[in-house]
């Protein structure tokens, strides 16, 4: 976790990933990469991922998605660590200690319960994230994340 850019090749628009990842990958990360799914930009997807794999879903994150429209896109399979994704494009630590995930860009969430605050920030994140990538064009454009650090 850094503020140094990340380098995104955003002129390739298919089979592009963003990776979601918090401390049990159970809670947080799913949300947030239901929510990217729910707006993501053409070619691009997410998925989730733990630093320490929790063994099953939390059900904060299905509680926190109830009645939205991303409900459906809660990804509920098995633990996933992040050496499990491969290549990934863009990848969000979300609460995660400093240098826990090398190379990712930081959401420092600034709320801390499972409670419709933190529904609603993670929403607005992965919603600006995925604008964000929808309208960079070119190679290695600097592109700005949901959390205002710069990415390329």
């Amino acid at each position: 976790m850094h503020d140094d850019p990340v380098d995104v090749d955003v002129g390739r628009t298919v089979g592009r990933t963003v990776v979601f990842v918090c401390p049990h990958g159970a809670g947080k990360s799913r949300i947030a990469a239901a929510w990217f799914n729910g707006a993501a930009p053409p070619g691009w997807r997410a998925t989730s991922a733990g630093v320490v794999p929790q063994a099953a879903v939390s059900a904060h994150a299905a509680r926190l998605l109830a009645d939205t429209p991303v409900e459906g896109l809660l990804d509920r399979g098995l633990r996933r660590p992040l050496a499990a994704v491969a290549d990934p494009d863009v990848v969000v630590a979300i609460d995660c200690r400093p240098g826990e995930v090398p190379g990712a860009l930081a959401w420092a969430l600034a709320s801390e319960q499972f409670d419709a605050a933190l529904g609603a920030e993670l929403r607005q994140r992965a919603e600006a994230l995925a604008r964000t990538l929808a309208s960079a064009t070119g190679s290695a454009e600097s592109i700005e994340p949901a959390n205002g650090r710069a990415a390329r």
